[in-house]
């Protein structure tokens, strides 16, 4: 059966006196100190995962300099990619831009 539409919209409302609003102030003074503990906590995290990041990186690269740069990195790539056109006569870097927007502009940059 179906349900029948409402005839009246009925508000309620409830309204604090000063004493009410003086018992809850403490409550939301509390709230806002646990939201900005929560924020900075995240912050702090984030930071704290960057840094590790960069010191695990930073000594692996001055241990065994496996990792190298990115801009080196990316200049060994694009030396491979001219070395494989030259060789078979071929042009592979257009075909890389030709599939990807994001390697267009990566090839573009590094040309």
């Amino acid at each position: 059966m179906p349900k029948s539409k409402p005839t009246q919209v009925i508000v309620h409302r409830i309204e604090l006196q000063e004493k009410e609003r003086e018992l809850l102030e403490p409550l939301v003074k509390a709230k806002e100190v646990e939201q900005y503990g929560k924020t900075a906590g995240l912050v702090v995290g984030a930071a704290a995962i960057g840094a590790v990041a960069y010191s695990v990186w930073w000594t692996l690269d001055s241990m065994y300099g496996w990792i190298g740069t990115a801009r080196e990195k990316t200049e060994e790539l694009v030396a491979k990619v001219k070395e494989y056109d030259e060789a078979n006569d071929s042009n592979l870097e257009d075909k890389m831009k030709a599939t990807s927007p994001l390697m267009r502009v990566w090839l573009w940059a590094n040309s």
